[in-house]
């Protein structure tokens, strides 16, 4: 992780490396790619470690997010098309704004890239705890409450002391309607994290399918709480509010 005040020293960096290297500072679609080609000429030479570390990751059939293409004609035409308006010289703010918002757009297409990838797999492997627990995060995400708690219910099977999984268990049931059963699992996540050490998802033998980037979800005992509460108002909304109009 780069931090903050070596971000900025970077930046700065690029921009003057820029200034040396082009007669002009006017933003423009072409000002995009030299910016990219210079931020990785920077950002390998200050951060070796890192650059070594991604150098000997292991490959796996996952995505992986540093497949990304930023010097794709689309990217740099939606880069440029979302700051023309703020900017007509290249500066370090510009700079920053463009790695920035390449770094949500190549998230973006690695969730899409992800998402796929995790739905078209964990089907091949019903009996990993792990892919299961992805599965469900991916499958909450996309709204398929159903399949997210077959999947969650699988996960749980083998690990049945996590408090990821009987959170996750929870959320799904409450978009269900299964509002005591919910609750029950929300109280069982809340006694794991509070009374019992820590045990997060656990990952098997199928490495070479693992996303080196995966999704995760995280709790605390806050967000426990937190979904009680919600919980409540939403029982008593239910009750007080709704039964009346159907009965």
């Amino acid at each position: 992780m780069i931090s903050k005040s070596k971000l900025e020293q970077s930046i700065q960096e690029i921009f003057n490396l820029y200034s040396k290297r082009n007669f002009t500072l006017a933003f423009t679609l072409e000002s995009i790619y030299d910016i990219f080609e210079i931020g990785n000429e920077v950002f390998s030479k200050n951060n070796p470690e890192e650059m070594e570390k991604l150098a000997n990751r292991p490959k796996n059939k996952a995505p992986d997010i540093f497949d990304d293409e930023p010097f794709s004609f689309e990217r740099t035409f939606e880069i440029y098309s979302a700051l023309s308006d703020q900017f007509t010289e290249v500066s370090p703010e510009l700079i920053h704004k463009i790695f920035e918002l390449n770094s949500k757009l190549a998230w973006k297409e690695y969730r899409e890239r992800y998402n796929k990838y995790i739905l078209e797999t964990y089907p091949n492997y019903k009996n990993d705890e792990y892919l299961n627990y992805l599965a469900t995060v991916v499958l909450y995400d996309l709204k398929d409450y159903s399949e997210g708690l077959r999947c969650i219910n699988r996960a749980l099977a083998a690990n049945p002391s996590c408090a990821v999984y009987t959170h996750l268990k929870a959320k799904c049931l409450i978009q269900l309607g299964e509002f005591e059963a919910a609750r029950t699992y929300l109280y069982q996540s809340l006694f794991l994290l509070e009374l019992m050490q820590e045990n997060p998802p656990k990952k098997g033998e199928n490495k070479d399918v693992y996303p080196h980037y995966p999704v995760d979800f995280y709790t605390s005992v806050e967000q426990i709480r937190n979904d009680l509460r919600q919980l409540d108002r939403v029982e008593s909304l239910y009750k007080y509010q709704l039964l009346p109009l159907i009965y």
